[in-house]
């Protein structure tokens, strides 16, 4: 009210005409301009009501008015987004679009038999390094603290959207809304159309490092679980994170299935997914006799080593291995290393 007042005064002062005189001082129309272009919303508020003095009279020079502040937040808010040193998601859109891209090219591949072909497997082995730099790049800008870019975008954002509601007063139409419509302020824009879609698809990004890193430290705090079965867990679980696959959560009663099993393999030295124990013949007797109480998916043995790598290597270069590793659907894992002796088998809940 104060601001308003001011602005009221400083028209006065520049010869406010009278009712019947429909000429409006230059002066007094450059005082509002520059109110209604200034950061302040105060001071744009007061601009906008002080119009309303000179009534029907001042329709057309409002209108020109208010075009001209538009233009002036347009061109503030195309310098902002274009700012590289402080826009976060500068150029970004083209890397969330390659990654977008990329894991649609590259799924697929990881889901292709190459009848364990070592070339292919290695191309394979290269897609998917490649696609683990994209998205190491793509999650650090996602670590990025963009709260004081995204209020300064918001704010212009918000002028551009007072300005078209009052060009649609000016009208004489009724907005749709009271409410202020900035997403269509931005949406307008070349520039603030791809901020939104980046933004979208950086929130994207934080969302799944998120799940990922909680998914993490739960696996970590198991205490029944021993280093092998969680470092197995967590390569695996950051390589099914660069196609945004649902991470695995480590389950106690899987995993001591499927240790029972890599434990008779070595005693009674056979290597199959069928056991010779009557009661553990299948990977569905093992899971129900360990009490697992949800549905398993399948199951990957491997015998050789007492490296967790050396595991998910071998199952990445076994063509169905890898398919159950990056199946899209289980969200259980239950890993059973002994000795040199691993089964992992997966389940959902």
């Amino acid at each position: 009210m104060r601001l308003l007042t001011l602005l009221c005064t400083a028209l006065l002062a520049a010869n406010l005409p009278a009712q019947d005189d429909p000429a409006i001082p230059p002066m007094a129309v450059r005082k509002a301009l520059q109110w209604m272009q200034d950061q302040d919303p105060e001071k744009r508020q007061a601009a906008y009501r002080t119009f309303q003095l000179y009534g029907e009279s001042a329709k057309n020079v409002y209108t020109a008015t208010l075009e001209k502040a538009r233009t002036s937040h347009e061109k503030r808010l195309t310098q902002l987004l274009n700012d590289e040193n402080a826009n976060p998601y500068h150029r970004t859109d083209l890397l969330t679009e390659e990654l977008k891209t990329e894991r649609a090219r590259i799924y697929p591949l990881i889901k292709t038999d190459y009848k364990k072909d070592p070339s292919k497997i290695k191309m394979l082995q290269r897609e998917v390094e490649s696609l683990a730099k994209l998205n190491a790049t793509l999650r650090k800008t996602a670590q990025t603290d963009p709260s004081k870019f995204d209020a300064a975008v918001s704010a212009i954002s918000t002028a551009l959207a007072e300005v078209q509601r009052e060009l649609t007063l000016a009208s004489s139409e009724t907005p749709e809304s009271e409410e202020l419509d900035t997403l269509l302020a931005l949406r307008e824009s070349f520039d603030g159309e791809v901020y939104l879609k980046t933004k979208s698809q950086i929130a994207s990004i934080q969302k799944e490092s998120a799940e990922l890193k909680t998914t993490h430290e739960a696996n970590a705090a198991s205490a029944w679980a021993d280093s092998s079965q969680k470092d197995f867990t967590h390569l695996l679980n950051e390589n099914r994170s660069l196609f945004g696959l649902t991470p695995f959560l480590m389950e106690e009663r899987l995993s001591a299935a499927a240790t029972g099993h890599s434990a008779d393999m070595e005693t009674l030295k056979f290597f199959s997914h069928q056991s010779p124990v009557k009661e553990k013949k299948s990977p569905a007797d093992r899971a129900r006799l360990a009490k697992f109480q949800y549905r398993w998916n399948g199951e990957n043995i491997y015998m050789g080593s007492t490296a967790p790598s050396a595991a998910y290597n071998a199952w990445f270069g076994s063509d169905g291995h890898r398919f159950i590793m990056f199946s899209d659907g289980p969200n259980l894992i239950g890993i059973g290393p002994h000795g040199k002796h691993w089964t992992m088998m997966t389940g959902r809940k």
